[in-house]
């Protein structure tokens, strides 16, 4: 499922006949692109174009962006957000953004027009994408007849779970709000150094982007090294360069405690189908999962250990699932 990406043209005009504008929008960026069916029944993308949130008041003023530069009217919609939904809205958990289907319909005279969970997308999206297009954790073929947990670290936690059936069923989830649990000691005093400065720290609080950086803010004084105030990026970057950083410390913590977290949900979903991880911050982290305690934080379950110790895990490569999986709520084959 190719991502045809056509640059930005001044005067670029697309065909506007039926239409579907789908959408992927995060506490940090969001992406829009057309979807359409193709003759074998797959959903191609083209027209994508990345947008960074913070640069505008509402996702209306995205959509209204994206649709005026390619002089286009679409006929029908599907948005994945990171947030809960309620109703015919979602209300977005790191963002201060409300929105509805009734006015995105009214608004951009959509026939049809869905907006959902980021981590339902995700979820849908998984369950069609090419064996390719994910790395194996943990050996074994996930089993959609069963239920499959989907999980993934971005600005926040995401959190879904696929229920066997013709079609499956996604329960969206905000299990990115559990309580954050430690797993050997140096996570139990970074627990206690974010237990002072935050209300309640959450294992989306640090096992996400921003968590990426608590959790290097507390290692180093944990470990009375010098903090040089490093984004994510610069942390993974940093990371890769040098096998003895605080920074690679982090970041092989950051491998473990994931590990810990899906093994977490993986019991509290029942989800012994597999467990399938998402999410940006995973596919740049991916490299360092061997070389950390995921496997072993994600089978120790104690008494429970048994329960999923045949369970796989795999971890998305593939780009642009999340509007794939939207697209395939409103593309009908």
């Amino acid at each position: 499922m190719p991502d045809h990406h056509n640059s930005t043209q001044d005067g670029l005009v697309v065909p506007s006949k039926g239409l579907t504008l789908v959408g992927d929008v995060g506490g940090t960026n969001c992406r829009l692109a057309l979807a359409e069916r193709t003759a074998s029944g797959g959903i191609e993308l083209h027209h994508s174009e990345r947008y960074a949130v913070a640069e505008y008041k509402h996702f209306n003023d995205v959509v209204e962006t994206y649709l005026d530069t390619y002089k286009i009217k679409a006929k029908q919609g599907a948005f994945a957000f990171a947030g809960p939904k309620f109703d015919d809205e979602i209300r977005m958990t790191n963002l201060n953004w409300i929105v509805s289907e009734d006015e995105l319909r009214k608004k951009f005279g959509l026939d049809t027009a869905v907006v959902l969970n980021d981590f339902v997308a995700m979820a849908n999206g998984a369950t069609v994408i090419p064996d390719d297009g994910f790395d194996v954790l943990i050996e074994g073929k996930v089993d959609y007849n069963k239920p499959v947990a989907v999980l993934g670290p971005g600005t926040g936690m995401g959190l879904s779970c696929i229920l066997p059936g013709k079609p499956v069923r996604i329960i969206p989830t905000e299990g990115g709000h559990t309580a954050f649990a430690p797993g050997d000691e140096m996570e139990r005093e970074v627990l206690a150094y974010w237990s002072s400065r935050l209300s309640f720290v959450s294992a989306e609080a640090l096992i996400s982007g921003p968590g990426l950086v608590r959790l290097h803010t507390a290692i180093c004084a944990i470990t009375d090294s010098p903090n040089h105030n490093l984004s994510a990026a610069e942390i993974v970057g940093a990371a890769e360069l040098d096998a003895g950083s605080i920074a690679r410390k982090t970041v092989t913590h950051f491998c473990s405690m994931l590990g810990g977290f899906a093994g977490n949900v993986a019991v509290t979903q029942g989800a012994s189908g597999g467990v399938v991880i998402g999410g940006g911050v995973s596919r740049h982290i991916a490299k360092f999962i061997s070389g950390s305690d995921f496997t072993s934080r994600f089978k120790d379950r104690g008494p429970g250990s048994w329960y999923v110790k045949d369970i796989p895990v795999r971890l998305i490569q593939a780009n642009f699932v999340p509007l794939y999986g939207a697209a395939a709520m409103v593309l009908n084959n």
